[in-house]
C-alpha cells in the first residue's frame, strides 16, 4: 500500500507542476505577443524616422543648391561693376 501511496502521490506532484508549467507558458506566450506587438510598433516609428531623416537631408540638399546659387549671382554681379 505504501507504494501506491508514494505513487499516487508523485503523479499529484507531476499533475501539479503540470499546471504550474501551463500557466507559464500562456505568461510567456502573452508576454511574446505582447513583445512581438511593441516591436512592430518600433519598427514604424523607426521607418517614419528614417523617412524624416532622408526628408530632411534631401531639404538640406536643395537649400545649399539654392544658397550656392545665389552666392553665383551675387559674385557674377559683383565681377560685372
Amino acid at each position: 500500500m505504501e507504494l501506491l501511496e508514494q505513487l499516487e502521490s508523485r503523479v499529484t506532484e507531476l499533475l501539479d507542476r503540470l499546471d504550474r508549467l501551463g500557466a507559464e507558458n500562456v505568461r510567456l506566450r502573452a508576454e511574446s505577443s505582447a513583445i512581438v506587438a511593441e516591436k512592430a510598433v518600433l519598427e514604424e516609428e523607426n521607418r517614419k524616422l528614417r523617412d524624416a531623416l532622408t526628408q530632411e537631408e534631401h531639404l538640406r540638399v536643395e537649400a545649399l543648391k539654392r544658397i550656392d546659387a545665389l552666392l553665383r549671382r551675387i559674385q557674377e554681379h559683383d565681377s560685372v561693376e
